[in-house]
């Protein structure tokens, strides 16, 4: 198992891509052999169809700009429950 890290590089490449929504919560967390996008359904589900398609072309943008660094990227999406207030996986 190799621990990949999300450098100060990549997060100032990261920070410079215009977003696609104002206050759209992303974080990228490190895994086992890869680094995620992870993003939370609550966030994005609250926009229209267009504006979600760009959040999606974002975070692809997101995945292919770590990757070039030659870092493995995956983006996890986090549900959102109603009925229990916490995020669940």
């Amino acid at each position: 198992m190799v621990r990949i890290f999300y450098s100060l590089d990549m997060a100032r490449a990261v920070r410079r891509l215009p977003l696609p929504v104002k206050n759209l919560q992303m974080d990228i967390v490190g895994l086992p052999n890869t680094l995620a996008i992870r993003v939370y359904e609550e966030d994005i589900m609250q926009y229209n169809e267009t504006k979600r398609m760009e959040i999606m072309e974002y975070l692809v943008t997101v995945q292919k700009l770590i990757e070039s660094y030659g870092v493995p990227c995956l983006i996890d999406g986090v549900r959102y429950d109603p009925n229990n207030p916490r995020k669940v996986r």
